[in-house]
């Protein structure tokens, strides 16, 4: 029997994960691989679910399109935080986690034989996502600084492209995209009728006075932009899977279609969860935030220690995508270090071609001690230690 999911390639990084597996039962493994942030959600906020566990409604569905509490609470928190105006009634979908809002609103959109621009490097799971729909992706190379380049992308486009897909700030190489860069991509969108697929997930990471960006806060862009969301990394929910998409009106109408064939609904807990951390709980993210803003600090000190890195500084997440000197295959670099270090990062080749010669260090779980460690180590593989 032939499966329509045999021409995708399974997650890039399931032989890594494999041998990491092995090692991390063994003493002093250190994990940079998984992009975890490193904290849970709020005290206040577990405690009210708590209370709420036994109650009827935390076990039964909500809304296709989620509990309308929390697009509320969420339609306010992203008018103050982005500028994002969006109906929290028919623009606004509570998903399972941002890759299930972005493989909903490709299999909304795109068509067997058309195809989605991406500036390169690209997370994996989004490449998967668009050639289940039958599509193509198309492959742009950033630039020197991780931005992506409007004109190379204005050149890609054709009559099969349907939408471009943007990550700011970005997974794998944590670059805040500038808004000239964003709007020019955007005023290519709407002169060539396509969506502009925006993923924010990491909105609230962004360090040394940078800005998000967010295109749909432009009053003129509404029918244009498609935005996705998480509560995976800002709120520490990983685990939970609860995330967003906005849209235009009769996108969502559709779109509800497809929620309603593969997940129902988000699960209810998480969503419950989510309202609280809404409603009592952005302090304490704040706080977790900064946090994360003193370990970049110290790791790009590390970094630069360390002369077989090239230093690609950005301003987002909690990742570091270094490039090393004369790395020409990242995948057996990367088992390497992990077999004689314990050290678990990832090859910059998972995340598309231009991502071969780095490495992705995630460090949101870390201690500034576990940080010390793990270029400690990476130093000594080196042999600058």
């Amino acid at each position: 029997m032939k499966y329509r999911t045999e021409g995708i390639i399974p997650p890039p990084i399931a032989k890594l994960a494999e041998a990491a597996k092995r090692i991390s039962s063994s003493p002093g493994f250190l994990n940079l691989g998984q992009g975890l942030p490193g904290h849970i959600p709020p005290e206040d906020a577990l405690t009210t679910l708590k209370e709420r566990i036994f109650h009827p409604a935390t076990h039964v569905y909500t809304p296709d399109e989620g509990l309308v509490e929390l697009r509320e609470a969420l339609a306010l928190y992203l008018r103050q935080e982005s500028g994002i105006d969006a109906n929290p009634q028919d623009e606004i979908v509570i998903t399972a986690g941002a890759n299930n809002a972005f493989a909903s609103a490709i299999l909304t959109l795109v068509e067997p034989g058309q195809n989605v621009i991406m500036p390169s490097p690209y997370y994996f799971n989004s490449v998967m996502a668009v050639k289940l729909a039958g599509a193509e992706v198309k492959d742009i190379p950033v630039g020197e600084s991780f931005q992506p380049e409007p004109e190379s992308i204005e050149a890609a486009i054709d009559d099969k492209t349907k939408a471009i897909f943007l990550i700011t700030p970005n997974n794998p190489t944590g670059a805040v995209y500038s808004c000239e860069r964003i709007d020019a991509i955007l005023d290519l969108c709407i002169q060539h009728e396509i969506m502009l697929i925006c993923d924010e997930t990491y909105s609230r990471m962004v360090f040394d006075n940078a800005r998000h960006y967010s295109p749909r806060s432009r009053r003129d862009a509404n029918n244009t932009v498609v935005t996705l969301g998480s509560f995976s990394k800002d709120f520490g929910m990983s685990g939970w899977r609860v995330g967003y998409i906005i849209g235009p009106t009769d996108f969502i109408k559709e779109l509800i279609k497809l929620q309603d064939t593969v997940s129902i609904c988000a699960p209810t807990a998480g969503q419950m969860l989510a309202l609280e951390v809404l409603k009592k709980g952005l302090d304490v993210v704040e706080k977790e935030l900064q946090r994360l803003g003193l370990l970049r600090e110290l790791a790009y000190l590390r970094l630069r220690e360390i002369d077989a890195f090239e230093e690609k500084y950005t301003q987002g997440t909690f990742y570091l995508f270094p490039r090393v000197k004369g790395c020409t295959d990242s995948r057996k670099l990367v088992m390497d270090i992990l077999q004689s270090t314990r050290t678990l990062v990832l090859p910059g080749s998972i995340f598309g071609n231009t991502g071969e010669g780095h490495i992705r260090l995630s460090i949101g779980p870390l201690t500034p001690e576990a940080v010390d460690e793990a270029f400690n180590r990476l130093s000594k593989f080196f042999g600058e230690g």
